[in-house]
């Protein structure tokens, strides 16, 4: 079981939203196909689409992982089908330890592809797959979800923003994730009011992201105290991500649970958050990005490094919202998934016959990740 092609094109993502820190006019992502010779199943394509947020791996992919990944003479598992961490070890061959970045998401795009096709050579979805290889067959029956959106527009007010969360109501979110911090507190305030109205005001049902705009313990307490009244699902990303001093001021002042980890990329980072960040297990959310943090097998070492540490997998709400992360949450069994649910952006949304009821959402029977079932995304990655 050999690889044939890789082809990668970089996708704009350019959209008028930003959030407190960033603006994604100019965002762009890695759409990668993998061609496999799978033997008797003939060649079979998997696919990959970078996480949002960051950029292109183009260059690290062309110049680096690509031809590592092509000189691998036999890719086939113990059990005879595809073996992505046998890929994965070979990716990361004269790799020195550390310095993640966007090193990490370039094998994470390419991770993804292997893993959607060796769950299409199995003939089953992907969430069944790492529930089979990881997880001793579990898997959540029912994915817990929540919508996240509420970012700033160049035209937009309160107003649309309580446009926008009825609309994610109506798609049967139960939670919804808005940003602040891009402006002053009492902004933010109204924002959080705006949302809680239309929320029967019950703060658990409202994330905020900051974006990590706070940058001393002032600030960061002006937040907490302002946010404390509202009694919010969790405040996210209040700082720099290796802030850990500034994390842990936090979370000894304020009592609401904290969300944070999407801008760290390894498991050695998750263990620097999780001994020095001052987290707690009862309520804090850890949320690493599979795709950004060198993919599934990655992932997995982060979940026994919890484990090990009496985190539960609950605490883990992958960053992002991609179809990847989604089929971990079901057959690792985490905490939630977050579906960018603004239904006219490239990555929003699900599968296409996959339903949002209650909070929960259905399981995808497709095999593979699904790509090839979200209209969208299917029309990008179909001409790669």
């Amino acid at each position: 079981m050999r690889i044939k092609n890789i082809r990668e094109r970089p996708i704009s993502l350019s959209d008028p939203m930003s959030n407190a820190g960033i603006s994604y006019l100019h965002m762009t992502a890695s759409a990668v196909a993998i061609d496999i010779d799978a033997g008797e199943k003939g060649i079979v394509t998997g696919y990959g689409f970078s996480s949002v947020g960051r950029y292109a791996q183009s260059g690290l992919i062309a110049e680096r992982f690509a031809p590592r990944l092509m000189a691998c003479e036999e890719l086939e598992g113990a059990d005879g089908g595809l073996d992505p961490v046998r890929a994965w070890a070979s990716m990361m061959t004269n790799e020195k330890a550390g310095g993640d970045g966007d090193r990490a998401g370039a094998i994470g795009v390419l991770d993804m592809a292997l893993w959607d096709a060796a769950a299409k050579i199995e003939g089953m979805p992907l969430w069944q797959l790492l529930s089979e290889r990881f997880n001793e067959q579990k898997y959540h029956k029912h994915v817990p979800v929540y919508a996240t959106g509420g970012h700033y527009y160049p035209d937009g007010d309160v107003n649309a923003l309580m446009e926008e969360v009825k609309g994610y109501l109506d798609q049967g979110f139960k939670t919804i994730k808005i940003k602040c911090g891009q402006n002053d507190i009492a902004d933010d305030c109204a924002r959080i009011e705006a949302a809680l109205s239309l929320l029967d005001y019950d703060g658990s049902r409202l994330a905020v992201d900051v974006n990590c705009m706070c940058s001393t313990s002032r600030e960061t307490q002006e937040m907490a105290d302002a946010y404390s009244p509202f009694k919010l699902a969790w405040i996210e990303e209040p700082g720099h991500p290796h802030d850990f001093e500034l994390l842990t001021a936090l979370t000894k002042y304020y009592d609401g649970p904290i969300a944070t980890g999407e801008n760290l990329f390894s498991m050695s980072e998750t263990y620097n958050l999780l001994s020095y960040g001052g987290l707690r297990s009862d309520r804090d959310l850890v949320q690493v990005d599979p795709a950004l943090s060198y993919g599934i097998f990655e992932y997995t070492r982060i979940i026994a490094l919890m484990e090990a540490g009496k985190w539960s997998r609950s605490q883990l709400v992958p960053h992002a919202g991609h179809l990847l992360a989604y089929h971990a949450v079901a057959g690792l069994q985490l905490g939630a998934h977050e579906i960018a649910a603004r239904p006219d952006f490239l990555l929003g949304g699900l599968h296409d016959g996959v339903e949002i009821a209650d909070g929960e959402g259905t399981l995808p029977q497709s095999s593979g990740i699904g790509f090839e079932t979200h209209g969208k995304l299917w029309e990008v990655l179909k001409t790669v």
